[in-house]
């Protein structure tokens, strides 16, 4: 089962390895994923039939740095909108909240 990584909390508002990321954090993505990926190709395993294959497409980065622009302009434009959102709900929770 796919989970968010222990340790964390130090990655301020990000919901991804960003350039301003702690190694800690850079650690537990990569511990999750070989947690995740290893179970995912173990229950494929057991589906396959004798003789059968499997083809996975994975995306990439042109660059070995994780921070990367090529691998994070999503997941910056993803924090933004969240982040926005997010502010959005609690204004209105407080509007509702003392609005009384």
């Amino acid at each position: 089962m796919r989970k968010v990584p222990e340790g964390l909390e130090n990655n301020k508002l990000n919901i991804y390895i960003a350039k301003t990321s702690p190694l800690s954090v850079l650690q537990a993505y990569g511990k999750q994923f070989h947690t995740d990926f290893t179970k995912f190709l173990r229950l494929r395993y057991e589906e396959l039939i004798r003789g059968g294959c499997m083809v996975l497409t994975l995306r990439s980065r042109s660059s070995l740095d994780p921070a990367s622009d090529d691998s994070n302009s999503f997941w910056e434009i993803l924090t933004i909108s969240l982040t926005e959102m997010l502010k959005e709900v609690q204004g209105f929770m407080y509007q509702i909240l003392y609005s009384n």
